[in-house]
């Protein structure tokens, strides 16, 4: 009878504990997380007794892994959409709600988008030029600010493409890789002249939904299945779901499942250096400290730069390619006031949240109106908001104690809402190199780490920054390096 082989998962995150839950029928599987609880980003606290969020707060169903793993987990009955959709952008002076017809802020109804007041009047027929200007040469990896800027004009690109899409990613459209950030977009206008055509003329129900990040509230409304309204195009599948407890939830349950299962999950544990086993039944080992844990797979689910560390003695060009994959610091900043403290007038139509486009030069990103989108996140009478700060090149609320960053948070909360009256409570979370930017050269920097990590052996990459943010993304990333592996040490 063969022996059951060793696999460690470095990294317990959503992505990190997939993997071991997928690979333990075959294998045992030891995970190494170096934080006191595993479960990455998916985080859920408190504010005034009321469960918050502090992390992503939903994530897509359009794939359906996230509800698929849910399910399995046995949380079927805590699935829940959120209780409001659309959202508004900080505009032209003040705040305005997003047009109907948007697929992640690129606009296809663009009679709604010159009513809307989002951008004025020279603006919106600078947008529809995308239909008769001749085709713009596209070579290279173009940036998203390359593509839609050229179409559809500037004030389109600053005011909601880029607060949508680089709110997700926490980036810079003039950065972010088109092809690697909007898949999805990227390849419903491959090889056509005009963007607007293009996607007028996509398959109904193919809208392209943005994935949940820090900073984005939902991003639009209509039926055309837009860009992160609270249903899909036939109005009758939620876009989005979160859990009733939190979205922690789903961590809780998939370390319990996971231990279930035999994997063994070792919080509090640094792992610092892979390198070669040196035995022919050892093929790697992990240093943790003092500590080596012999393997006969390795799964990386940590963030490039820390799999770069790892990497750094055993593959220096493989290291160099990971620890090039650039990442943004992000912050959020909870906050509860009685309701009648709440400008309601500036509230109104506002959505789940107001977006704050790059050239406002604001800390702020976006404003989530958490307590109006998950009711159970706020006590009766009570409102709560959810900042979100800090995006690609804005290193401002790193620079910043909490007590600073709160207070300069409710100075841009003036300036936005009107809103005076000091908050009951606040909860700040700081979420260091987060998001990963997927720059121009993403996708082909991503063909090189796969390329190189296939000839060292049984060794895997999964998590956020390869294949998609995003929780589904995630989980299909762990399936996928838990399926490689597998078949690694099978041959």
């Amino acid at each position: 009878m063969s022996r059951r082989r060793r696999v460690l998962v470095v990294g317990g995150g959503v992505a990190g504990l997939v993997a071991a839950r997928a690979l333990s029928a075959r294998c045992d599987v030891v995970v190494v997380e170096r934080e006191p609880t595993a479960g990455g980003k998916l985080a859920t606290g408190e504010l005034r007794g009321r469960p918050l969020d502090l992390g992503p707060d939903s994530f897509l169903t359009r794939s359906g892994a996230g509800e698929r793993l849910c399910r399995e987990l046995g949380l079927g009955d805590e699935l829940v959409a959120p209780a409001t959709s659309g959202a508004s952008v900080l505009a032209r002076g003040r705040v305005r709600p997003l047009p109907p017809g948007l697929v992640l802020g690129v606009p296809i109804d663009l009679l709604a988008l010159l009513r809307s007041g989002v951008i004025g009047p020279s603006a919106a027929v600078r947008a529809a030029a995308d239909l008769v200007m001749p085709a713009s040469p596209r070579s290279g990896d173009p940036t998203i600010a390359d593509v839609v800027g050229r179409r559809l004009g500037r004030s389109v690109l600053e005011t909601l493409v880029d607060p949508l899409l680089g709110g997700i990613n926490a980036g810079d459209s003039r950065r972010l890789s088109f092809a690697a950030t909007a898949p999805t977009l990227a390849a419903a206008v491959a090889g056509r002249r005009s963007l607007v055509a293009a996607l007028r003329s996509r398959p109904r129900g193919a809208g392209s939904h943005p994935e949940r990040g820090f900073g984005a509230p939902d991003g639009g409304s209509g039926s055309d299945g837009g860009s992160g309204s609270a249903t899909g195009s036939s109005g009758s599948r939620p876009a989005f779901l979160g859990l009733g407890g939190g979205i922690a939830s789903l961590a809780e349950h998939l370390v319990d499942d996971c231990v279930r299962r035999g994997v063994v999950v070792r919080t509090s544990t640094s792992a610092d250096t892979l390198e070669r086993g040196g035995e022919p039944l050892v093929p790697w080992r992990l240093r943790c400290g003092e500590e080596v844990l012999p393997a006969d797979g390795v799964v990386l689910a940590v963030p490039a730069s820390s799999a770069a560390s790892l990497l750094a003695e055993l593959d220096p060009t493989l290291a160099g390619e990971c620890g090039a994959i650039p990442y943004a610091d992000v912050v959020t900043v909870a906050l509860a006031w009685p309701d009648a403290a709440i400008p309601r007038v500036v509230l109104e139509g506002a959505g789940s949240g107001i977006l704050v486009p790059r050239p406002s030069g604001r800390l702020v990103t976006a404003i989530t109106r958490t307590s109006a989108k998950w009711p159970r996140a706020a006590n009766p009478g009570e409102t709560v908001l959810r900042v979100s700060a800090g995006r690609d090149g804005d290193l401002r609320p790193s620079g910043l104690d909490d007590d600073a960053l709160v207070a300069a948070v409710r100075a841009e909360l003036l300036a936005i809402l009107g809103l005076t009256a000091e908050p009951l409570a606040t909860v700040v979370r700081r979420w260091p190199t987060s998001l990963p930017q997927y720059v121009s050269g993403h996708l082909d920097r991503v063909r090189r780490i796969e390329e190189r990590a296939a000839g060292l052996g049984t060794v895997a990459f999964a998590g956020a920054a390869y294949g998609g943010i995003g929780i589904p993304a995630c989980i299909e990333s762990g399936e996928r390096a838990a399926a490689s592996v597998e078949v690694l040490l099978g041959k």
